[in-house]
């Protein structure tokens, strides 16, 4: 009878000391939509005379909690695609006898997605306010709760109305998942945030010549640059080191000009950034291949679809920016150079090819060409991050398109927003007598690119992106580019409040008496 007794007493503290837990609002293998994400609540109800504290993870990160109603709760918000795990302890207050429940579950993310401006800054008086952005996998669109018509490709216009301080959007797809994002409408936009950049251009077969090499590298000692452009995929085609992209390699674009490991370790060492250009659509090396091995989809064809657009850059040149395949090249080449050490990449011809659009074919295009690119853009952006969260991206874009961005397909609306900088090509001699008011734009290389600059922050403001142009240092026709010329361009573009230049020569040498030395 003793033993009986001592045995019911070691099982009436063993219950005392037992910890119970209910979790409610996710269950073993639940699948969570986006949808659910705003009222995803985890409710604990711990129970048991020796309960103690709670703690809740997810993937291994702490949660915070709180106490509604005498249960913890905890709200999960970073998710992960795919697998996800929340684990609920709860201690005992005597040591022994705490309890855990785990729950697996899947986060599947999938919903429409929005791409819009952080800020939207109205144009002058009398000028009406639009504003452009992309909408994906949505089925209904609104703004300050009113419809918006969603264009073929994904891309939308609004009206903004005087008056407005916000625009809160949201959108849903077919199966309720909602997006959401509210654009300021404001007269100050927030400060840019970017780097001051210094920058010449460099070619591959430029920086294996050892004088243009030393030159460049003599800029970065005396501090009148703080970054190299080096070229990665040139206007011909021609990848500049071994890269191990399966498509440059099929192809025949590999130059091997430099070893871009041993390129990067000696260009860091100097303290400068490394920003690997990368011409995307005019392809001839990429555009060839494709008409000759029966992949007409891959090139952009002339008006009747019977053979490649010729044009001043050749029989096969570019390349077709609604092609996936084309644009996964890029894209690969973009990650693979990032992932070996570039600071940024910057895209160059990122455009369609001049001329009317009647006369050519783009297989596959859906909505406008410009609509295209930034999703080209967007893609890469999203691939970029993947590999290095601090890695920029950019965009060198023609000098008129900031009021003419039809001709070319570069929608600065659409394209700003989603990179950290815009480069536009404002080079003097390129301009027209008169344009932005100047009489001689090639003779005023101070006038015309203060005034051409000033229109692309004009455009670009409140989208987050940086404005850094390209400047002159080469002739053209009688007018000799010296330092005064070059000095007068890198000037301008200060007094803009721009964040900084890139300074282009095709031969990469460069005017140094008209960079400014370090501390000027």
């Amino acid at each position: 009878m003793v033993a009986l007794a001592l045995i019911g007493g070691v099982v009436a503290v063993l219950m005392l000391r037992r910890v119970e837990v209910e979790v409610d609002g996710i269950a073993e293998g639940q699948v969570v939509m986006r949808r659910d994400l705003a009222d995803l609540t985890v409710r604990i109800d711990a129970s048991g005379l020796t309960a103690g504290d709670v703690s809740v993870q997810l993937n291994g990160d702490e949660l915070a909690t709180s106490t509604e109603g005498g249960v913890v709760v905890a709200r999960p918000e970073r998710l992960v695609q795919g697998p996800n795990t929340l684990v609920v302890s709860v201690d005992s207050r005597i040591g022994i006898g705490g309890a855990t429940v785990e729950r697996r579950f899947l986060y599947d993310p999938s919903g429409p997605s929005l791409q819009v401006p952080r800020q939207f800054v109205p144009p002058p008086p009398g000028e009406v306010a639009t504003m452009r952005g992309l909408v994906s996998g949505a089925r209904s669109l609104t703004a300050n709760g009113q419809p918006v018509p969603i264009e073929p490709g994904g891309a939308f216009t609004i009206n903004v109305l005087p008056g407005t301080t916000e625009i809160a959007f949201e959108a849903h797809d077919g199966d309720g998942n909602p997006v959401s994002a509210t654009v300021e409408v404001t007269s100050s936009p927030d400060a840019v945030d970017h780097p001051d950049t210094r920058a010449v251009h460099v070619t591959a077969a430029g920086w294996a010549d050892p004088a243009i090499r030393e030159q460049v590298i003599d800029l970065a000692r005396t501090g009148r640059i703080n970054a190299v452009q080096l070229d990665i995929k040139d206007e011909g085609g021609e990848v500049g080191y071994t890269s191990a992209v399966p498509l440059a390699k099929r192809v025949g674009a590999i130059g091997g000009y430099y070893d871009a490991k041993t390129a990067l370790d000696e260009l860091h060492g100097l303290g400068v950034r490394v920003i690997g250009r990368i011409v995307c659509f005019l392809d001839p090396t990429l555009a060839e291949w494709a008409w000759s091995n029966d992949r007409p989809e891959m090139v952009v064809l002339d008006g009747v679809g019977s053979a490649p657009l010729a044009n001043n850059y050749g029989t096969a040149a570019f390349t077709n920016l609604a092609d996936d395949a084309v644009r996964k090249y890029q894209i690969d080449l973009a990650v693979e150079a990032t992932g070996l050490g570039f600071d940024e990449i910057l895209y160059d011809y990122v455009r369609r090819p001049e001329g009317d659009m009647s006369e050519m074919q783009f297989a596959g295009l859906e909505g406008g060409p410009d609509v295209a690119i930034a999703r080209f853009v967007s893609r890469t952006a999203t691939r970029m991050a993947e590999v290095d969260e601090d890695a920029k991206l950019g965009v060198s874009v023609f000098g008129i398109a900031s009021t003419r961005p039809e001709q070319m397909a570069q929608d600065i609306s659409l394209l700003a927003p989603l990179v950290d900088y815009v480069s536009p090509m404002v080079y003097p001699s390129h301009w027209g007598d008169g344009e932005f008011g100047v009489a001689d734009p090639n003779r005023q290389p101070g006038d015309i690119v203060k005034a051409s600059v000033e229109d692309f922050h004009r455009v670009a403001a409140g989208s987050g992106a940086a404005i850094v142009p390209w400047l002159q240092d080469f002739d053209s026709g009688d007018v000799i580019y010296g330092p005064a010329e070059v000095r007068a361009q890198i000037d301008a573009v200060y007094a803009t409040g721009s964040q900084g230049f890139l300074l282009w020569n095709s031969g990469s040498l460069y005017t140094a008496a008209g960079l400014p030395a370090r501390g000027d």
